[in-house]
């Protein structure tokens, strides 16, 4: 093959490698730039959902060698954000962080580099929650229910609780609107020891008017659990009395739920 070493052929042959080695260039910046924009640190949370006064655990990785301490930070709702805990970088790149919660409120984290080059992870949202007595919080509506300061099932005292009175007209129902915010209740659902020996009931949890428990009581009986809720906007308690003998009046019925709470965030 013979080399054009003149004349307009050469000149024109040069011009195309010319040209032809900015494509080159910029393909290899578009490649480096791909790379860059990923995170530099990763970052994970244990839980999304903590009790307040445990932990948020957060760990990941870094892939910048000269990246050696990383410090979590936490930002909340109308708050800048602000370091809660550092940590070394181990030597195969991973690292943990944990920060300790004192208020039930939802916030975000994210772990920056705090020796080596500048760099940032993403962001998680962490709900911290804690239990909210029902009782002192502002219902919706309150029919057919009284709050009191304890009630007896069984010879044993427990309160504060509700106790359900038989109105004549009115469905008995207690809500509130709890905005998406909890995602747990835990009471005594049963029976008062002021019922008459035939007495029964059925308690009943509802979130967003779709019942989560419903369970029927006799008189000495009753049960304390946990039930998830999902994250409802309105949650409401709810019972029927029960007539077992078909008398022509039921018997007197005093359904409780002592010690209701709920198991809520904030988002301030």
């Amino acid at each position: 093959m013979r080399l054009l070493t003149s004349g307009p052929s050469a000149l024109l042959l040069a011009a195309s490698l010319t040209l032809a080695t900015p494509a080159l260039a910029a393909t290899s910046e578009r490649a480096a730039g791909a790379s860059a924009a990923e995170p530099a640190i990763s970052i994970a949370a244990k839980s999304t959902q903590v009790e307040r006064g445990k932990k948020v655990v957060v760990t990941g990785a870094v892939t910048n060698k000269r990246v050696t301490r990383v410090t979590l930070q936490q930002k909340r709702v109308g708050t800048k954000w602000k370091a809660q805990a550092t940590a070394k970088v181990k030597a195969n790149g991973t690292y943990k962080l944990k920060d300790k919660t004192t208020t039930a409120v939802t916030r975000k984290y994210r772990v920056v580099s705090a020796a080596g080059p500048k760099q940032k992870s993403a962001k998680v949202t962490v709900g911290v929650y804690a239990w909210r007595d029902l009782t002192k919080v502002q219902p919706r509506v309150m029919n057919g229910w009284s709050v009191e300061k304890t009630v007896n099932v069984n010879g044993v005292a427990y309160g504060p609780a509700y106790r359900g009175w038989v109105h004549p007209t009115l469905p008995s129902l207690v809500d509130y609107n709890l905005n998406r915010e909890c995602i747990s209740l835990r009471a005594r659902f049963g029976i008062s020891d002021a019922s008459d020996l035939a007495a029964r009931a059925t308690i009943s949890v509802l979130g967003d008017d779709v019942p989560v428990y419903s369970k029927s009581f006799g008189l000495t009986q009753s049960e304390y659990v946990t039930l998830p809720l999902g994250s409802p906007f309105r949650v409401g308690l709810t019972y029927t009395v029960e007539n077992p003998g078909g008398l022509p009046t039921p018997p007197n019925t005093v359904p409780v739920v002592a010690q209701p709470e709920a198991f809520c965030t904030s988002a301030k």
